[in-house]
C-alpha cells in the first residue's frame, strides 16, 4: 500500500428548509439563479446542462416545499411573439430574497472555513487509492 500525505479540508452542504421540508440547496439555488439571469426555464436548463423537465420538476418541488410558487411564468401571446421573447419566467420577490440570503449565508460559511483551512494544524497522513 502506498501511503501519501494528503490535505484534509472542510466542506459543507447548506439547505433551506421550511417546516422540516427541504426547499433548496446549492443545486436548487443554481437553477433559480439561472432562471433569474436568463428569464427562461429552458435557457436556464441549457446553461446548467440539465433537461427542461428536470429544471421544471425541481422548481415545482421547491415551490411545494415552500407552499408557494417560486417563479412566475408568462406565456407569449402568439407563436411568433414567443420566438421574439414574448414569454418568460421571473422569480417572485420572496424567492429573490430567499436566494439572496442563501447565497450570503453560503459565502459566510465559505469565509469561515477558509480561515481555518484544515481540521487540524498538524499534518495528517491518509491513504489514497
Amino acid at each position: 500500500m502506498d501511503v501519501r500525505k494528503g490535505k484534509l479540508e472542510y466542506t459543507f452542504g447548506l439547505y433551506l428548509n421550511a417546516d422540516s421540508r427541504r426547499v433548496f440547496g446549492r443545486e436548487g439555488a443554481d437553477i433559480l439563479e439561472a432562471v433569474e439571469k436568463r428569464g427562461s426555464i429552458a435557457a436556464a436548463a441549457r446553461e446548467l446542462d440539465v433537461s427542461y423537465r428536470l429544471a421544471w420538476k425541481r422548481l415545482i418541488c421547491m415551490g411545494e416545499a415552500l407552499r408557494q410558487p417560486l417563479v412566475v411564468t408568462r406565456r407569449g401571446t402568439t407563436p411568433s411573439a414567443r420566438k421574439k421573447g414574448g414569454g418568460g419566467t421571473t422569480l417572485t420577490p420572496v424567492t429573490q430574497m430567499l436566494l439572496k440570503e442563501f447565497r450570503e449565508t453560503e459565502q459566510l460559511i465559505r469565509l469561515t472555513l477558509s480561515k481555518r483551512n484544515t481540521p487540524s494544524k498538524l499534518d495528517h497522513g491518509f491513504q489514497r487509492r
